[in-house]
């Protein structure tokens, strides 16, 4: 059995999406396990021209309901498996201090010379985040240069904490060199947003929360052996690994939370979806030196990440305060306020 299982690769599992209470009906489509593994109760994404709600993951199926006319999330086939390399950012930071860039086309020249007398450009050691308004909402931009893997992790942190701080975020979207976050209160102070600790407690409380620990401790059990992919010769479904691996994950959480396969496991959720290597690196080279730039409208840096598909929705006490905002003035128009 242990020839059997040697060198066994991890292929990347996609899960049948149905509606929820229809499971003996056409499935709408497939999506990948990756994707399926960042969803939350709530969260809206596109499948078969039309928007569903995230209702829960049921084995390896996804149950959803119709929920027509919210911003969706956009399933994408490995499209966050390979984020822009450390050394590539740091290259294209170096690149950014020169004087000027005869080597670039103009409009990219003059786009970048725009950046630097409207605002200012990233630089090297630092970390830049501008906050202005736009369309009647308060936006930060915070140029990690981290890779999308990481900024995504990024948004996801930076809007919880502003959340707890009373800010109202509404949503953020990414890119492999920024995070754009929009909300309801201006952005005028960051540095307690990057709290390092507090950023690490707001990822062990969202991993927790969703299937992302336990799709990667099935992937490390099976390198270990612990689980057998090969039995005799036939091979096991993914539904049969998926039920032998959550077992065990939910065992050794329980009464032995410091196990050494939990510990690997939490290492690699780190390094693999959610890169949060990267940002405490990041963090580590700025030490505390973040530029915060307040402004008056949009900065041309900015500009192409409100082109960028896949925006996140953030539910939470914003969404809560644009209802009441949109109640107060249909009363008043109604002659009831």
């Amino acid at each position: 059995m242990i020839r059997q299982n040697l060198g066994t690769i991890i292929d990347i599992e996609t899960l049948k999406v149905r509606l929820r209470g229809r499971m003996g009906g056409t499935p709408l489509g497939e999506v990948e396990e990756g994707f399926a593994a960042s969803l939350t109760p709530g969260d809206t994404f596109l499948i078969g021209g039309q928007v569903v709600r995230y209702e829960g993951l049921n084995e390896l199926t996804v149950e959803v309901s119709r929920s027509p006319g919210r911003d969706p999330k956009v399933a994408v086939f490995n499209g966050t498996k390979f984020a822009t390399s450390t050394q590539l950012a740091d290259r294209i930071l170096a690149k950014l201090q020169a004087a000027d860039w005869p080597d670039l086309p103009d409009h990219t020249a003059h786009w970048l010379a725009l950046q630097r007398r409207v605002s200012a450009m990233p630089q090297p050691g630092r970390l830049l985040c501008e906050s202005f308004p736009h369309e009647g909402r308060e936006h930060l931009c915070v140029y990690g240069f981290a890779g999308r893997n990481a900024q995504a992790t990024l948004g996801l942190l930076l809007t919880k904490r502003m959340e707890e701080t009373g800010l109202g975020p509404l949503g953020f979207v990414c890119t492999d060199y920024a995070t754009l976050i929009w909300g309801m209160e201006p952005v005028l102070e960051v540095a307690p947003l990057f709290d390092l600790d507090a950023l690490r407690d707001g990822l062990e409380g969202w991993l927790g929360g969703n299937a992302v620990m336990k799709r990667t401790f099935r992937a490390t059990a099976i390198i270990a052996g612990l689980i057998e992919r090969q039995h005799q010769g036939r091979r096991k479904s993914g539904r049969q690994a998926t039920f032998s691996s959550d077992i065990l994950y939910d065992t050794l959480r329980k009464y032995d939370p410091d196990h050494l396969l939990l510990q690997i496991t939490r290492e690699e959720a780190m390094r693999g979806l959610v890169d949060f290597g990267r940002i405490e690196d990041r963090l580590a080279q700025v030490q505390g030196r973040i530029d915060l730039k307040r402004l008056r409208s949009v900065t041309p840096l900015a500009a192409p990440l409100f082109l960028e598909p896949g925006r996140i929705p953030v539910q939470g006490e914003g969404r809560e305060r644009l209802a009441e905002e949109a109640a107060r003035r249909l009363m008043q128009a109604a002659g009831l306020g």
